[in-house]
């Protein structure tokens, strides 16, 4: 599924870094500076799952956009950062790229 949506978003115009868990996320986003969205999964793998690092990212770079998404959770099953949206499974794809380029263009 990741790849699926990567790809998608690369056909929709985004440059897009893959992370298969919330730990390579983390470094990535330490080296990278020139991310300015994360897409997660709620339940994401690693030492911290989708929620946790949604708000870490959002403040230790309160720059990038969040969107986070789950097939087995709401909004209401953890914290959605401000600055974040949070997109219900199944979703079309256009959906994620459209809250993607929203929330980019009103941050920068």
């Amino acid at each position: 599924m990741r790849q699926a949506i990567a790809r998608y978003l690369q056909d929709a115009g985004f440059a897009v870094v893959e992370a298969t868990d919330s730990d390579m996320a983390m470094t990535i986003l330490e080296q990278r500076p020139d991310v300015q969205g994360l897409v997660t999964d709620a339940h994401l793998a690693g030492d911290i799952d989708g929620f946790e690092l949604a708000g870490l990212v959002r403040k230790r770079w309160p720059t990038v956009v969040v969107v986070m998404m789950s097939g087995h959770s709401d909004p209401s099953s953890g914290p959605v950062p401000e600055g974040s949206e949070f997109i219900a499974k199944p979703y079309l794809l256009s959906h994620l790229a459209l809250a993607l380029a929203r929330l980019i263009g009103r941050a920068g």
